[in-house]
């Protein structure tokens, strides 16, 4: 199905909105001014994205229908896209393009288009096809049988979807998945892990704090179990994270009541696609990808952006430095090495300019534009095309971020710093350091 008749369902329930997208063809090229454009026509019909203090719908069209995996439908590793895809405010087969992106987890979750620009154009890129007449990706595992990921002419192998990101977007140490070399499966919950969380919730709520926590928590225990640890620059401070920072603040419940935010156990059970169940020995089952937007749900008030996640970020930071780590163990458990952020930006970034403006996020998008061409090399025989996406679509600026820092040549020791990470057990074994 093509982009423009998937729109048609419609997507925002809005015509004159709809109409405002591009067209596949027009997608095919979109260049800088028309994707500002897109940018601009969600910004500027804000009053469309807006519920105005009503609940998010999951009637109708959008009422929650499992995942036909039989037929093929795709869910992975994010709980948020799964449910997006089970209630219809993303195609409900799981393959995706980066306007859908943008458009639906602005319109149930708050977050902002320039963070759902950032996830789209990653998960095109490292995740799916974009080469194809609809640029996009599967949210769970490889596909074939998608317009979306059709002319598949310039890649050198098969879409492999969100799962097959393994350090590129997918990290180690999530909330609740494995690491992927544990087991093979990163995109499965781990329902031990799960309920360790969800027991620890105290008064059934789990805080801002408690988050940060549990990063520090599964850091550690992924230094401890996993021989192939790894935390880059961008899949372990963003891409990690990132994760945990859009299921604190985006898949909270701001009702009336608790505009700020509330992610209680029940909030908890139903967007992770757990299910009371009297016969499982913890009174509840996973059911994977059956993940649902509870009712009464409620957006977050204020969109959600890459500004607010460097704070965020950087809150986590101060209650331990390990989660803004760069480094891996060697092949071994507990044997992790880090890389001093100071040396690898030549002094320009330190503890103290770290916590001032958005120096976080000016050095990531750095990294991805500097790691990429040689990335790039083993997805694609062309480069034109996903080097432009890179280069223009994540800029500082087209992102609105502003005061980045001139950074100059990342190395470490002396070494290209992309040398120098993909010496890393875990880097080198999934042929990327991002």
């Amino acid at each position: 199905m093509m982009f423009s008749a998937r729109l048609a369902l419609p997507l925002l329930g809005l015509s004159p909105f709809v109409h405002s997208f591009p067209t596949a063809q027009h997608l095919e090229k979109l260049n800088t001014g028309d994707l500002r454009k897109v940018i601009g026509d969600i910004q500027n019909n804000k009053r469309f994205l807006v519920s105005g203090g009503k609940p998010i719908d999951v009637s109708g069209k959008h009422a929650f229908q499992p995942p036909n995996f039989a037929a093929g439908d795709q869910r992975g590793p994010c709980p948020g896209l799964n449910a997006l895809a089970n209630h219809g405010y993303l195609p409900r087969d799981g393959v995706v393009n980066m306007v859908e992106i943008m458009a639906a987890t602005n319109e149930v979750f708050g977050m902002s288009v320039e963070v759902g620009l950032l996830l789209g154009v990653m998960g095109t890129i490292w995740g799916g096809n974009p080469l194809g007449l609809d640029p996009g990706f599967s949210i769970g595992g490889e596909v074939d049988n998608k317009a979306i990921l059709g002319n598949l002419g310039g890649l050198l192998g098969k879409p492999r979807g969100l799962e097959g990101t393994h350090n590129f977007i997918e990290s180690d140490a999530s909330n609740t998945r494995d690491d992927l070399y544990m087991n093979g499966d990163a995109a499965t919950m781990n329902m031990t892990r799960f309920m360790d969380l969800y027991n620890s919730m105290k008064d059934g709520v789990l805080t801002f704090e408690d988050v940060g926590a549990q990063i520090s928590k599964r850091f550690q225990e992924s230094k401890a179990e996993n021989p192939y640890f790894y935390s880059g620059p961008y899949t372990g401070i963003i891409a990690r994270n990132a994760g945990y920072a859009f299921g604190s603040r985006l898949l909270s419940n701001h009702s009336k009541e608790f505009p700020l935010g509330q992610m209680t156990q029940g909030v908890m059970k139903s967007l992770w696609g757990v299910y009371d169940d009297d016969t499982a020995p913890e009174g509840m089952v996973y059911r994977r990808g059956h993940e649902r937007i509870p009712e009464n749900f409620y957006k977050i008030p204020v969109d959600y952006t890459l500004i607010q996640l460097n704070a965020d970020l950087l809150a986590w930071y101060l209650m331990d430095p390990a989660t803004l780590s760069i480094g891996g163990n060697m092949g071994k458990a507990n044997s992790f090495v880090g890389l001093d952020l100071t040396d690898i930006t030549g002094g320009v970034l330190n503890a103290k300019t770290l916590l001032e403006g958005n120096g976080l996020i000016c050095f990531v998008l750095e990294v991805i534009k500097t790691f990429s061409p040689n990335l790039l090399g083993s997805l694609f025989t062309t480069l034109t095309e996903p080097l432009e996406l890179i280069t223009e679509k994540l800029s500082a600026p087209a992102l609105n971020i502003t005061g980045c820092p001139v950074l100059g040549d990342l190395k470490e020791g002396g070494m290209k710093l992309q040398d120098r990470l993909i010496q890393f057990p875990g880097a080198k074994r999934a042929g990327s350091a991002l």
